[in-house]
């Protein structure tokens, strides 16, 4: 006759031993994961950022050294659909990106060289990051996308370009906004046409002078002159109720600094590489005292966003 020997169940204390042990490898590791994640995203936005600085740097090649602009409103008299630097890039063949919408007009979406891991997909109230008012902010986070010239060449990016605002109130006086020799001359502007019924292109926009054109012969310093980065915004104007150029670039890399309102951003210099700063010690100028303008010139002897500061 054969003798079974009973099974042995977990008693309730041994099964909350072991939920209590899992719980604590799950409270020790999951920070380790996130850094960890973080980290892959943060080297993965790096790597879009050198694409876009090389896209850009072979249109200038291309073009006889000039630099494209950032954007140009619809209604210009040279480019009356308007213009967008992400949709040109990837309309001119310079990046391969998904772009245009779908038969319900729908805007088309997957990776790319334009779309930051660390940002969102959705859009929150309020337009884009001209709104925000520190780096951190969720506004910084998402994306922009402009139907320029068409829907069929919208591209979706999560990035900036170290641009000013150009505009026909502040051209017809020769404004630093305008001037290449301005405490404002950024290496990229924004042309917009506010001011449609008056037209820009008698007052040199684009015209055969180059009088508001950038060329890469106005950047001295490559590997100090900021080309692109972390954001969202069209320029550096302070509107919408920035509080600050500082507040523009988008904060959204690493661990939150300054109770939430900064971070670290990817930065894409003229030579063609790429760092990871902190927006903190812009904020803190900006914070300080100091101006909107001068605010971005904390730094100048690592990272040079007006083009006055290379002299």
């Amino acid at each position: 006759m054969h003798k079974f020997r009973r099974a042995h169940a977990f008693t309730l204390v041994e099964l909350l031993v072991v939920i209590g042990i899992i719980a604590l490898l799950v409270a020790i590791l999951l920070p380790s994961l996130q850094k960890a994640r973080e980290q892959a995203s943060t080297v993965k936005c790096a790597s879009n950022l050198r694409q876009i600085a090389m896209g850009i740097l072979m249109y200038a090649a291309d073009n006889h050294g000039k630099l494209p602009p950032s954007a140009i409103g619809p209604k210009d008299k040279i480019y009356p659909k308007g213009w967008f630097w992400s949709n040109e890039l990837v309309k001119q063949k310079y990046i391969d990106a998904v772009h245009g919408v779908d038969s319900a007009g729908r805007q088309n979406t997957g990776d790319s060289a334009f779309r930051c891991p660390s940002g969102l997909d959705e859009q929150l109230p309020g337009f884009s990051g001209f709104g925000a008012l520190y780096p951190r902010q969720g506004q910084n986070q998402q994306f922009i996308w402009n139907a320029w010239p068409t829907s069929a060449d919208g591209v979706r990016t999560w990035y900036a370009l170290n641009s000013f605002t150009c505009e026909k109130s502040t051209m017809s006086g020769k404004t630093p906004a305008a001037s290449l020799n301005g405490s404002h001359s950024a290496p990229f502007m924004w042309y917009n046409n506010q001011n449609a019924g008056n037209g820009e292109a008698d007052m040199g926009l684009l015209d055969t002078s180059g009088r508001f054109v950038r060329s890469l012969s106005n950047i001295k310093r490559s590997a100090l002159v900021v080309m692109a980065f972390d954001g969202n915004a069209w320029n550096w104007s302070n509107i919408a109720g920035s509080t600050g150029y500082d507040a523009r670039i988008s904060g959204r890399h690493g661990r939150p600094l300054n109770n939430g309102k900064d971070g670290q951003f990817n930065c894409a210099f003229f030579d063609g590489h790429v760092t990871l700063q902190s927006t903190l010690p812009y904020t803190q100028a900006q914070a300080s005292g100091l101006t909107n303008q001068k605010a971005l010139s904390v730094n100048k002897s690592e990272t040079i966003f007006w083009l006055s500061d290379q002299y």
